[in-house]
Formats: C-alpha cells, structure tokens, sequence
C-alpha cells in the first residue's frame, strides 16, 4: 500500500503556505542572530544592556515587539497546518499513515539531534520532533476539541508565570556572580575556544536553553493543535470564503497581541537580573504576544492576498519557503562560521543593528540561492533526503 503514496507534487502546493514559511524563517533568523553572535541566554539574568546608542535602542524595540516568540510562533502553527496537510493525502490515498508518519518524525529528530549537539545550541528542530510524536493521539479529535486543548495549552505559561509572580520569585542571591562566571566563559569559548572547548560551551546552553522550554513546549504544542485545526476547518484551503473571519481573526489578534508585545518593553526596561519580577512580567507579554501577533501575521496576509498585485510580488518568496529545512540549517552553517573561533571569530563584537543588517544580507541571499536552486531541482537537498527517508523512495 505505500507504494502508492508519494511526495507532494509542485501543483499542490498552497502558495499561501510557502510565503509564510518563507517570511517566519526570515523572522526566525533576524532572532537568532543575537544567540548566533553573544552570549544572549545570559543576557537578560544579569541585567545587561542589549544596546548602547539609538539606533541599536530602536532595533532591539522593533525586535521585541515585531519578532521575539513572534515568528516561531508562526513556524509552530505552519508545522501544525503540514502535519495536518500530510496525513490528509495519506487518508486520501488509503494507505497506513502511522509507520510513514513516524518515518517522517524520526528523520526529524535525528537530525535535529545532530544539529543541536554538534552545531547550534538554540535547535528547535529535536524539539518540534520530541513534540510531534504526541499529534497522532489529537488526529481523530473534532474540531471543537482542537481548539479548546489549543486555547488551554497556549495559555498555560500565562498561568503558570502569573501564579510565579503573585507568590513571589527569588534566584538565590549567587546566582548573577554564576551567571557572570558562565557569561565570560561564553564569550570565550565561542570567540577563541577549540572545537573541544565550544562543545562543552554547547552542552551548559542546551541544558539552559532546555529549561526554558518547559514553559515554551506547552505554547509549540498549542500552536501544532491550532495549526491542525485551521486545516481541518478548512480555513486555509477555503479562505476566499472565509474572509470575513480571517479579517476578525486579524483584529482580534492584533489587538490582544500589540498590547501585551508593548509590556514585554515596558517590563524589560526595569529588568536588573532574573530575580527582578519584571523579568516574570516580560515574559507573560511574550507568551501572550508571540501567539498572538503569529494569527495576526497569518491572517493579515490572507486577506492581502486577495490582491492579485500582491500575490505576485510575495511569490517571490515561495522558493525560500519550498526550501525552508534547509535553509534553517543554513542559516547555523552560515552564522556559526561567522562567529564562532573555527571561523572568522566575531562571536560578541556585532550589535543589534549589524546583526539585523547581517540577517537582511543573509536572507536576501537565501532566496535568490532558493530560485537558482530550484529552477533545477524539484525540491531542496534536506527535503528530498526527508521524503526520500520518509516514503522510502529508490
């Protein structure tokens, strides 16, 4: 039966979709680049300033409030929309979806493994992967009930940092003297250390980064649901009929989103260390906003989308998105060589506005190397050695 079942077919592509993904992996990159360049885990638990001068004080703004949590926000909820996409061409087809699926996660997780390990600390692919292997359990659920387990889960670290902050949060009074210990070893190890030494740099971020996304993984998980559910209800592939509600959808979010994106400003201009329950308020703003402003984005560029003028010039960015594995992988191959000591070593000495500059430069050249690419190819060299893995194709 799965010899039926193959790879989805240039025509079938959603044009919509591949512009998103091209546009959150650009909003992912801009992101990056502080955690790629510094040390930035550090950053905010010892208080430092992220900028010095106007125009890097206006760069880390627009970033605060336009991208941070925004766009993998909007890679989740377009993960959720594939996963919903591709066990609906397996039903189609009348094959056994379980065993592909689970091919499909795997060749996931192994290289988001390898990614993680061995490249970058701040992977988010093992953790889609780790995440992912939970969908099958909503597959057969209605819609209705995606929605409500969606809503529950994205509001939980909501929950979780309001109770956090109504009884009070303390570091321990040591912590910043640690924190700045690991801050010089940081800025060390990825500007001057061996390849030895930046591993072992590698190791102490995933397993601070790691603990972060015990509030984050309930957040990507919602947004999986959500993602499922706006295929499912049809909103995706029928959304010239569903203008009305994407115009709603665009409203609402935004002005749910903006407010709360504004307070994670506020609240990170008072923030001296991570004891400072500023710092608690931050990330509520985040945790509301990130989601939120997502939907905006997406529902925002449905509705333009209804402009033949507009479609022409976003589907420029349809190869960059048809691509965008590989082009998140990239991205680290890029950027570590950039920074890192095994490369040219500039590991702490961009700024805010370099590193946005750097992730316009960087991009722009990503989607015109997409075009090139698959002006020849059918796909991207990661997508095809996934669906090669995934559908077991000679």
């Amino acid at each position: 039966m799965e010899s039926k079942v193959a790879p989805t077919q240039e025509k079938e592509r959603l044009l919509e979709l591949d512009v998103l993904r091209g546009i959150a992996l650009f909003g992912i990159l801009v992101v990056n680049m502080s955690y790629f360049s510094t040390p930035a885990l550090l950053v905010d638990i010892l208080g430092l300033s992220k900028s010095e001068g106007l125009l890097n004080e206006i760069v880390v703004v627009i970033m605060a409030v336009a991208f941070e949590f925004k766009f993998v926000s909007l890679f989740s909820f377009l993960f959720g929309v594939g996963f919903a996409l591709f066990l609906s061409k397996l039903q189609r087809k009348e094959v056994h979806a379980g065993s592909i699926y689970r091919r499909r996660i795997r060749f996931l997780l192994v290289v988001g493994l390898i990614h993680l390990f061995l490249f970058w600390y701040g992977d988010i692919l093992t953790l889609y992967a780790l995440i992912a292997f939970l969908l099958p359990f909503y597959l057969k659920k209605k819609n209705r009930t995606l929605l409500v387990w969606s809503g529950a889960l994205l509001i939980m670290p909501l929950v979780l940092l309001s109770l956090l902050l109504l009884i009070g949060f303390d570091s321990g009074d040591s912590f910043p003297q640690v924190a700045g210990d690991m801050y010089d070893q940081a800025l060390y190890a990825y500007s001057n250390g061996s390849a030895w030494e930046i591993f072992m740099q590698r190791l102490v971020d995933i397993a601070m980064i790691y603990q972060g996304y015990i509030l984050m993984a309930p957040v990507i998980l919602g947004l999986f649901l959500l993602g499922m559910y706006a295929w499912q209800s049809r909103l995706i592939t029928n959304a010239k009929q569903h203008q009305g509600t994407m115009k709603r959808i665009r409203n609402y979010s935004f002005c749910i989103g903006f407010p709360f994106a504004l307070l994670s400003i506020w609240a990170q201009s008072y923030v001296d260390s991570i004891s400072s329950p500023y710092y608690v308020i931050q990330y509520i703003g985040y945790s509301v906003s990130g989601p939120a402003l997502a939907l905006f984005y997406v529902s925002a560029l449905y509705v333009c989308m209804r402009s033949q003028r507009f479609r022409v010039i976003v589907a420029f960015l349809q190869p960059v998105g048809r691509m965008a594995f590989t082009n998140y992988l990239l991205q680290t191959l890029i950027c570590t060589t950039l920074f890192y000591s095994y490369g040219l070593g500039l590991f702490g000495s961009v700024d805010p506005a370099g590193g946005f500059l750097l992730a316009v430069v960087i991009f722009t050249i990503q989607v015109f190397m997409s075009r090139y690419w698959l002006s020849r190819y059918k796909s991207g060299p990661m997508e095809w050695l996934w669906r090669k893995y995934t559908y077991k194709l000679p």
